[in-house]
Order: structure tokens, then sequence, then C-alpha cells
């Protein structure tokens, strides 16, 4: 009865017309940023945080949490109309999101990324509110094995990818876990795959190295085209009107979706690529034909959405329970808290729960508040089809400079994100998928950080298999690793049936 007393002045807080103004800018500002191509939801929260600092502590928190959800939506529409993710969580939302796009069907996938941003944001947040404190308690069972499990569950989805190719697909991904390697080796700090040159002692950043995998490549595919603009693009009406029924229908897909991205946000330092790269490969499993994911399929792009903004609450549950971070953006607002002389951690509700219990209230107010004003902004958003292609290409060149510039402020990520880029324009040229290539970059550091502390503690301990694989949370994720790679070789077997049939009745 305290929690919900203290619920509902968390609302009367956040429903004042100072915060609900404050929280509209900080969306629509989250938006664009998350929007254009490099400018990512981190940047848009540590730019902030001055403004953040001057403000009473439920007024800035409120901004902070509303433009960390709207930054992470954003990042889909350049995904969706560009297929270029405008942060890294909307990676997933590209696969079946441009596809669409290409079909003429750009209003359906921007509203439908919308709704589905909007309730796993809603979820997460509920998630949040009902058990945040015994969901951090179990986020500290995952130790460097559960990781390293976790990260290779992650990589399984190379195969959901690579539809018509798996070698190609797997190639693809060992190129991005190579590039990964590159650097000092995080065990013993010895450098490898220099080659002389000092600069790359600091590896190939995430960052640039994504920036030039989605943005710089598919600006050079745009400047290679010769056509006048990137869809022949006509507006349709009440296309909400029509979503609406078939989000109720795929209620199940939207549920799941949002669970996955809010408990793999739970884990610290998992994110938001993690969580809607699971949620689609489970949308993919379970659905009657797989064969359509890649190729315009709404029920991938709703999985994606749903699971990288369930994410966004789920990253809040450590560190408001324990101060652990779930994300680096819930580490810039950890230190929000910790400016305003509020100690996160088990004790926060009895130390400051008014103040805790006006974010979580504010973060459904965001989402809703979203839903709104994103579905003003996607009108706009969406002209950028009706630019030239001619235009559309060096403006992204320009905005991947920007980003990668700003990931460490060295002219060394402009070139990594350049020669990466470059890399992925050709390899897309030989018919590689660039999605399994962003996979082994992104979750490459995760899988061998987790292997190599596990060896670490194995030396101790004289058994490998008891720290790698017989710990309770390790074999359930060996288990999801087993069902991952059954339901694949299945899904492949039962494409290419359906190929068949359709070839044969084609023949026919």
């Amino acid at each position: 009865m305290q929690s919900l007393d203290l619920l509902i002045d968390g609302f009367a807080a956040t429903l004042t017309f100072k915060i609900m103004l404050i929280m509209s800018a900080a969306i629509t500002g989250g938006i664009v940023i998350g929007t254009l191509p490099g400018l990512t939801s981190v940047m848009a929260i540590s730019l902030m945080l001055p403004i953040a600092y001057s403000l009473d502590p439920t007024t800035g928190l409120a901004m902070l949490g509303a433009i960390y959800s709207a930054a992470i939506y954003g990042g889909a529409n350049s995904a969706i109309l560009l297929n270029t993710p405008g942060t890294p969580s909307s990676l997933a939302t590209t696969f079946d999101g441009y596809p669409m796009t290409q079909q003429g069907r750009a209003d359906e996938a921007l509203y439908a990324s919308l709704i589905a941003s909007v309730i796993g944001g809603l979820i997460g947040t509920v998630v949040l509110i009902v058990s945040f404190e015994p969901l951090a308690r179990f986020s500290l069972a995952f130790g460097p094995p559960e990781y390293f499990w976790l990260a290779m569950l992650g990589l399984l989805t190379i195969a959901a990818m690579s539809s018509g190719s798996l070698i190609k697909g797997i190639l693809s991904g060992s190129i991005g876990l190579l590039l990964a390697t590159v650097g000092l080796d995080p065990s013993v700090g010895l450098p490898r795959f220099t080659f002389g040159f000092p600069s790359l002692i600091e590896g190939i950043g995430m960052v640039p190295a994504l920036l030039g995998i989605f943005s710089f490549s598919q600006a050079l595919k745009l400047l290679e085209d010769q056509a006048s603009y990137i869809v022949d693009y006509k507006p349709k009406r009440q296309v909400i009107r029509r979503l609406v029924p078939m989000f109720i229908q795929k209620w199940w897909l939207v549920l799941r979706s949002s669970l996955i991205g809010t408990g793999v946000g739970i884990l610290p330092g998992a994110g938001g690529v993690i969580a809607s790269l699971i949620a689609y490969n489970e949308a993919r499993r379970w659905d009657r034909e797989p064969h359509r994911y890649g190729k315009g399929a709404i029920e991938g792009l709703i999985a994606s959405e749903s699971a990288n903004n369930g994410q966004v609450s789920g990253s809040l549950v450590p560190m408001m329970g324990l101060g652990i971070p779930g994300s680096a953006n819930a580490a810039v607002i950890l230190g929000a808290l910790l400016a305003f002389g509020i100690q996160p951690g088990i004790g926060l509700l009895r130390q400051s729960g008014d103040v805790a219990f006006a974010f979580m209230a504010s973060l459904i107010v965001a989402n809703l508040l979203m839903l709104v004003i994103g579905a003003i902004m996607i009108r706009g958003t969406v002209k950028v089809l009706l630019v030239p292609s001619a235009y559309i290409g060096p403006t992204i060149i320009v905005f991947c400079c920007i980003g990668a510039y700003s990931a460490s402020y060295d002219v060394y990520s402009i070139a990594v994100m350049a020669g990466t880029g470059t890399l992925a324009y050709f390899c897309s040229k030989a018919g590689l998928p660039l999605g399994p290539m962003g996979l082994g970059l992104v979750l490459g550091p995760v899988a061998e950080q987790g292997l190599g502390l596990s060896l670490m503690m194995a030396r101790a301990t004289d058994s490998i298999l008891d720290v790698l694989v017989f710990r309770p949370i390790s074999l359930v994720l060996i288990g999801f690793c087993v069902l991952a790679i059954a339901s694949s070789v299945f899904l492949q077997r039962k494409e290419q049936d359906l190929l068949k049939r359709a070839s044969g009745m084609t023949g026919d």
C-alpha cells in the first residue's frame, strides 16, 4: 500500500505543466537525435546533464528518462527509411523495416514501430515498478560464465539473419568477430592484429564501426544508385486504424518481445542490441511462415522495437535497486542521481521513495507523450524519402563523421568508420548480409571477456565444467542455445520445403 501511495504521488508530481512541457521538449529532441545516424542516446542524455543539474531531482530525472526513451525509439526512423539504424538498438529493425519501405509500406512500418515502442516501454516500466528490487537481486547471479552463454545465444541469431545462405551469414559474422579482436587482448594485455600501427592498439571502436557497417556503406550504395529518390513514396491514410486490430491479434508477440527486452535490459551491460536480436529471433522461430522475415515481415519489426524499448526500463532495474547500471545510458542517469545526492540501492525506497516513484511514473507519462509527439513527427520524418538520393548520401556521410568523431574526439574514429564502411560495402556487393557482421562485432567482446574470466575462475577450482557448464543459469542458457540450433535447422528445412512447393505451384 505504501508503494501504491508513493506511485500516485509520483504521478501527481509529474503531471504538472512545467514537467510536461520539459518532457515534451526532451521527447522531441530525443526522437531527432535518435533518428540522425551517429548521434546516440548516450550522447543525448549526456548533453542534457548540465540542464538536468539545474533543475530539481524530479524534473531533471523526468527529462533524462524521456529523452532516453525517445532516442531509442527515434533510431527506428532512419532504420526503416534509410536502412541505417539511428542507434545500435535499432539494428534488427532494419531487417524488415527497410524492405517494407521498398515495398511502399513506409507509413505502416513507421507507425508500427512507434506503437510497438510505446507498448514495450510501458510494459518494461510496469515490470520496473512492480519488481525492481527482487529482479535487481537476481541480476547479481550473472557472472562471467552466464554472460558468455548469453552472448553465444545472441550469436546464434546469425542463423535468423541469414535467410537464403547460412554460409554467407556465418562468414559475415566471422568478419565481425575478427574485427572485435583487434587491439589489446583483455586477458593478457598484449596487442594483437595491430600490424605495427599504434592506433590499432585502441581496437575497433563499436560506435564508429557500427556507423561504418550500417550507415557509411548504405551512403555509398545511395551514391552508386542513379535513382532520383530512395523509393517512390505515396502517403496512405488511416494507417493507425488498420494497425490497431493487428496489434490486438499479435498481443502475445508484443508481450513476449517486451518481456524479453526487459529481462535482457536487467542484465548489466547486455544492452538493447542483444535484446532486440533475441526477440527478433524468437519471433521468427515461432512464426508459421519464417521465410517472410528479412523480406518485410511486420512481425519482425514489432519484435525488435518492443524489445529495445522494453530494455530501457529494464536497464534501470539494477541501477535503481543495486547502483549497478544496466547500460551506458543508465550509467549517465546514475551519475545524475548521485549528483542530486540520491544513493541508489536496496534502501532507495526508504531514503528517496518519492523521487524514485516520481521517476518511474514519469517513464509511463513519457511513453504516452511519445505516442502523440511521435505520430505528429512521422508526417515530417517520412518526407526524407522525397529528398533526392544525391543529397541523402553525402548527408549521411557527414553525420557518420560527426558521430564517429564524437565517440572519442579522435580522427582515428573517423578512419575506423570509413574503413569498416568500405569493407561492409564490398561485402554487401559480394552478397554477404551485414546484420551478422554487426552482431559479431557487438557480441564478440562480451563472449571473449566472459570466456576469459571463466577460464581464470576454472584455474582456481580445477574444473572448467563446474564453472562454465554446471551452474543453474548457465544450464538454462545452454538449453536455449541447443533449442536455438535445433529450431534454426528446422526452420531452414521448413523454408526450403515452402520454397519448393511455391516453385512447384509456379511451374504448374
